[in-house]
């Protein structure tokens, strides 16, 4: 019988494979405002007391992760990643410093090779390399979240980072992990998308439809490896309690 753990939405559980298995790896998909990054602490939160859970944030600090799942009532015994503050203290401050110096009279030929290069990763720490390192010493059962790539693919050379996936997703599969990452849809291109969802097990896509003065939400399973007659559409509440899923 496969061991599966819960993704966090009782429903949604229900509808894949009681859970989501163990090893597998999840891929959550969507525009702006579709609710991706609260999906992303929900799963967290359904980890907690049962896996190590690691929270590695591009976009938030540590205390607007915990903040925001404290806000919903989960638990928060999970341990924040803050690449995004790495990032702005290691690359975007020396940008500001460096602005700050052409315009002071500084030439370019002084500061050459001081800016990081987008596209290069030239930058004094690889953040892609930090990233894998960090879930290579994690000891299972463990939980990924990596909120979200698109810091990546903004940063590094498409192959890198599903080299990274890639990676990833073997060390899930062989140390009893599970791993979900998000990613916004329709902004990186069909050949880096495509890749990315050739690799992951599980897709995800939370879908927002304008109605009116409001909206209506789904949650759209795109692909269960093995099992293509688990795709399908649920209708997506998210209230005071977090993401809800239900059958239409």
């Amino acid at each position: 019988m496969i061991e599966t753990t819960s993704i966090g939405i009782s429903e949604l559980d229900k509808a894949l494979m009681d859970g989501v298995p163990i090893g597998h790896s999840i891929l959550i998909t969507g525009s702006p405002g579709s609710g991706m990054e609260l999906f992303a602490k929900q799963f967290a939160a359904a980890g907690i007391g049962k896996e190590n859970v690691i929270y590695f944030s591009t976009s938030e600090s540590g205390e607007e992760v915990i903040n925001t799942m404290k806000e919903f009532g989960w638990e928060t015994e999970i341990r924040v990643v803050n690449i995004g503050k790495m990032h702005y203290e290691q690359v975007l401050a020396k940008h500001l410093e460096i602005s700050k110096y052409r315009q002071e009279g500084l030439k370019m030929s002084d500061i050459i090779g001081y800016k990081a290069k987008p596209g290069t990763a030239h930058f004094a720490v690889n953040f892609l390399t930090s990233f894998t390192y960090e879930i290579s010493k994690l000891e299972p059962p463990f939980r990924i979240i990596l909120d979200s790539l698109d810091f990546f693919l903004e940063y590094y050379e498409p192959g890198d980072v599903l080299s990274a996936i890639r990676t990833i997703k073997a060390h899930t599969q062989h140390h009893g992990g599970i791993a979900l990452i998000t990613m916004l849809k329709d902004v990186f291109g069909t050949r880096i998308e495509s890749g990315v969802e050739d690799i992951v097990d599980v897709i995800i896509e939370m879908e927002r439809l304008r109605e009116g003065s409001s909206y209506k939400r789904n949650l759209l399973i795109r692909k269960v490896k093995n099992h293509p007659e688990k795709t399908q559409v649920l209708g997506c509440i998210i209230d005071k309690n977090g993401i809800s899923a239900k059958s239409i």
